[in-house]
């Protein structure tokens, strides 16, 4: 891993990404003059994010415990994952043509829904599809809190704006692991699930609140708009386009990694579920703290802030899967979720300045963690 970051480091600093001409592209955005939205938005993503990471630690030690399976952990892992990233152009459209309110409280409706049946279900077949079921919803609510950025920032700066929604994300991430240690040692794996479906619901109820809408001027006739218009986006902003893969590639890496670390944390450092949850926390942690310093970077600091992201977190996992001890895994994983936050935030804000609006949505879909 260490040597494609090096590889990759080389080819995101000579392609010179920089949100420069490419802007031009895209319409003015209008965006509510007030804080309240993006105020309002980052208490959303901490409850949401702290009731989907409880749930997720919950579920995987669960599936871990009861059929002492990695394969099986990455079975649900997977049904989870796979329609963020199979169903994007779909999720995509559906954004840039419907109520983007709407149709983010629908989904997080739809999560709710199949956390509580998580709750009861009592096989892993039944267990994986509702998680596929999650998944789906899912789909449509990464990319879409991602697009709905520039309606929710106001005078914001757009990347501190971003900055907010994703350490929000993450810090609610980090609380998350925690939760699910105390929720579960009380109530189990069922009331953390239930707790969670309720914070989908009052996300929902949440999202409406919001004043999010579509776009309401379509694009030129010359200009793509089909389903696919993202993917095609990004082929045309080559620079951008590579940026897009390399991130997506080390995030899918990430992903193969939450299923050793179960491993790692129950048999290697004996660090039992407190040990996973720590890991997991330390790495959210990492992130929150990655996504306050991606904030303060200046417009021009964007693409070698992803550089040395990319590098930092490679270098954390890397020193997490070597270390003797339960700390010192904890320690490297912070410092490589560092660089996972400075490199989401910057790649995210450069791909919301670049891409004409009326296309937000599946630019978005096509570039989702």
């Amino acid at each position: 891993m260490t040597m494609q970051l090096g590889h990759t480091s080389t080819i995101v600093r000579d392609i010179g990404l920089t949100p420069g001409p490419a802007i031009d592209m895209a319409p003015t955005r209008r965006a509510p003059k007030g804080a309240r939205p993006l105020r309002l938005a980052t208490a959303l993503q901490v409850m949401a994010a702290a009731g989907n990471g409880l749930a997720y630690v919950a579920l995987s030690l669960r599936v871990y415990q009861e059929t002492h399976s990695t394969l099986a952990v990455t079975m649900v892992l997977l049904a989870g994952g796979l329609p963020v990233f199979l169903l994007a152009p779909v999720a995509g459209l559906l954004l840039d043509r419907l109520p983007m309110g709407r149709l983010l409280a629908a989904a997080a409706l739809v999560v709710a829904v199949s956390l509580a049946g998580l709750a009861f279900a009592q096989s892993l077949n039944s267990t994986i599809w509702l998680v596929l079921c999650f998944g789906i919803a899912d789909s449509v609510l990464q990319p879409g809190l991602t697009a709905a950025i520039p309606q929710l920032a106001g005078e914001v700066p757009l990347a501190r704006a971003t900055s907010r929604l994703q350490g929000a994300s993450m810090g609610g991430t980090a609380i998350g692991p925690l939760l699910a240690g105390v929720v579960g040692s009380i109530g189990g794996v069922k009331t953390a699930l239930l707790l969670d479906a309720a914070v989908s619901v009052a996300f929902a109820l949440g999202i409406l609140m919001l004043g999010l809408r579509r776009v309401e001027r379509g694009p030129p006739p010359h200009l793509d708009d089909g389903m696919a218009a993202g993917i095609r986006y990004l082929r045309r902003d080559r620079p951008m386009g590579l940026m897009v893969i390399v991130v997506s590639v080390m995030i899918a890496c990430l992903g193969v990694t939450m299923v050793a670390e179960v491993f790692l944390a129950e048999k290697v450092l004996h660090g039992g579920t407190t040990g996973f949850a720590l890991l997991i926390t330390g790495w959210t942690g990492g992130m929150t703290l990655g996504t306050m310093i991606a904030g303060r970077l200046s417009p021009r600091a964007l693409a070698p802030g992803i550089v040395v992201g990319l590098v930092v977190l490679g270098l954390g996992v890397a020193a997490g899967a070597l270390a003797p001890a339960m700390w010192m895994a904890i320690a490297a994983y912070g410092i490589g979720g560092i660089g996972d936050g400075v490199q989401m935030v910057g790649a995210r804000t450069l791909l919301l300045q670049r891409a004409p609006e009326h296309i937000a949505g599946r630019a978005c879909a096509v570039f989702t963690e």
